[in-house]
């Protein structure tokens, strides 16, 4: 089973009555922070009665919702049993590690989200990932715009399209390819006071975590991009690894070749042995706190356009990559 049958079948077992595809896309919304559209949901909810994960349940010779199966709450438990709790910061790390990106001669693969938008507001997007970056408070403007993902079992719609972009992650990657170890801590939201960060309001350590905390901070609406780019204050979607101090100037070299390539992101705070804005640490070590991938995703949906985002999803060829700037 996929990640989604998973979340609807954790839907259905908790539901009290037989639920519709639009009200499974919600719940897995409210409680996951993962958006899906109802064709999604109707297509799996389809391979899993297949299966005989879930059955139909009709009314007068109508569809009125689907219900799981014996079947389907054995198989529950048998793959949620196997879930690791931290799946997310797995994740992190195998992306990272799998990440071959080198600034210094511009080539290898990076790491990207996937964001899914109605055609219509493809130029909103673009927008948003210029202005974000414009403002430094986003990683690169570097985009790619596919039509077809199922590569990737991503589904765009025939009125939809997907825009990849760039994932602080990538930072990750670069550092470990120099042979700096990285050990990712949190995600939250990074407040900014006339520009100048001041500390995480908001964050969720990785360790303990099977979502991404930054999707889950856009998807309840608690950041503040729009506001940011106004006043220079508010709220923004940012995360925080550490490295050994002994790395500093590695660190630094790094960030300015990335900073050649248009991947930028980190952002400028104090540097403190042993913790990163308020935030504590080993000793020994040097914090790194770097704007979010989905900053501009943030954007959009304060602005009431609507996406289903995937976070830390692909890795991508950087020469494929093209500059929002001059869409």
């Amino acid at each position: 089973m996929n990640r989604l049958d998973v979340m609807i079948l954790k839907i259905l077992a908790e539901a009290d009555r037989p639920m519709g595809s639009g009200r499974i896309a919600e719940l897995i919304e409210e409680r996951f922070g993962e958006k899906y559209s109802t064709r999604s949901i109707r297509y799996r909810l389809q391979k899993m009665e297949e299966r005989g994960l879930i059955r139909r349940v009709r009314r007068n010779d109508r569809v009125v919702g689907a219900e799981i199966t014996e079947w389907g709450l054995t198989m529950l438990k048998t793959e949620t049993s196997s879930e690791r709790v931290g799946m997310y910061i797995s994740l992190i790390e195998e992306m990272a590690y799998r990440c071959s990106f080198d600034p210094e001669v511009m080539k290898g693969k990076v790491v990207c989200n996937i964001s899914v938008v109605k055609r219509e507001h493809l130029d909103d997007f673009l927008d948003a990932v210029v202005e974000t970056y414009r403002a430094g408070i986003s990683p690169s403007p570097l985009v790619a715009v596919k039509e077809d993902l199922s590569d990737h079992d991503v589904e765009v719609g025939e009125d939809e399209v997907a825009v990849l972009t760039v994932c602080s992650v990538t930072i990750d990657g670069v550092l470990i390819n120099r042979g700096i170890p990285v050990t990712p801590v949190c995600g939250g939201l990074l407040y900014l006071e006339d520009g100048e960060p001041l500390g995480m309001q908001e964050y969720i350590k990785y360790e303990g975590s099977t979502v991404d905390p930054l999707h889950v901070f856009v998807a309840k609406g608690m950041t503040q991009v729009e506001r940011v780019l106004e006043t220079g204050t508010g709220l923004v979607p940012a995360n925080v690894r550490y490295v050994p101090w002994a790395a500093l100037e590695d660190v630094e070299h790094v960030e300015r070749e990335l900073e050649k390539a248009d991947i930028r992101g980190i952002v400028d705070v104090p540097k403190v042995e042993g913790e990163i804005l308020g935030i504590p640490l080993p000793p020994r070590s040097l914090g790194i706190v770097a704007y979010g991938g989905l900053v501009p995703v943030a954007l959009l949906e304060e602005r009431g356009i609507s996406t289903r985002t995937y976070p830390t999803r692909t890795l991508v060829e950087y020469s494929s990559l093209e500059d929002a700037r001059r869409y």
